[in-house]
């Protein structure tokens, strides 16, 4: 996962992951206590271990360096179990409410990210992308971003691009079709959930033009929920075993997702 610095209404910096797979922001129950956050309702949010309740809340502003936005609507939920995961202590996570404002680029080998203000500029003597596609959303009160993948030479096939996924994973059904021997490797936690996955590789798998050979992934049968809430059918989440190989521009205001070389 990557995390990051995140200031809330002026105060921090919190440890917040990157998440291009979360609708709206997010802050751990302790974080809002800590700072006094006001509580304004609640709702059921669906993560892939199901239904998760969160808290709702606007705070003054959240930053990140100098990328900075006013009046954020915030989820508040519990996320000590995704720290106990991950070894770290785990505040928030940053969603496409905010995400959504800039133009992100992702150097996985270099750790560092950019935030750019880009909407109507021209990036002039940048590098050419390994592959540009569009950045197309699940919908807009679903903003997971979806992307056409080939794997072992078939598709295309409907992924997510996941930058909280640590594995790429794939459902059992397209795993059965592609022909991926697996071996169980028992529970992983997924949201509050345990879910029983198998591994496996797959020989070929593509985005656009990058292409990796190879890839580790993770078989399971989460996506089913997943989907249902989405509204959209899914085979699979592209995850950080893929997207680590290049340098990654996430462009939303320009609606395009490039992948250069690292």
């Amino acid at each position: 996962m990557i995390l990051l610095p995140v200031e809330v209404n002026g105060e921090g910096p919190f440890e917040f992951i990157l998440d291009t797979g979360a609708g709206t922001s997010l802050l751990s129950s302790e974080l809002g206590q800590k700072l006094g956050i006001k509580i304004l309702g609640s709702k059921e949010g669906q993560g892939a271990g199901g239904a998760v309740s969160v808290s709702l809340a606007t705070v003054r502003s959240l930053a990140v360096a100098s990328a900075k936005l006013d009046n954020v609507d915030v989820g508040l939920v519990d996320l000590s179990h995704i720290g106990l995961t991950i070894g770290a202590k785990i505040e928030g996570d940053l969603g496409y409410n905010f995400l959504k404002h800039f133009r992100i680029t992702v150097d996985y080998r270099k750790e560092e990210i950019r935030f750019d203000d880009s909407k109507g500029l021209e990036f002039a003597g940048k590098p050419a992308a390994i592959t540009e596609i569009a950045l197309r959303l699940a919908g807009p009160a679903q903003p997971l971003i979806l992307a056409d993948v080939c794997a072992n030479g078939r598709g295309p096939f409907q992924f997510a691009i996941d930058t909280g996924t640590s594995t790429t994973a794939i459902t059992p059904e397209l795993a059965k079709q592609l022909g991926v021997v697996s071996s169980p490797i028992g529970a992983v936690a997924t949201g509050r959930a345990q879910v029983d996955v198998t591994a496996g590789v797959l020989p070929s798998f593509q985005v656009g033009a990058a292409r990796i050979a190879d890839l580790p992934v993770i078989v399971a049968d989460f996506f089913a929920g997943l989907s249902q809430a989405l509204g959209v059918k899914l085979d699979g989440i592209v995850g950080y075993n893929f997207l680590s190989n290049y340098k990654i521009a996430l462009d939303y205001p320009n609606e395009t997702l490039s992948l250069f070389a690292p």
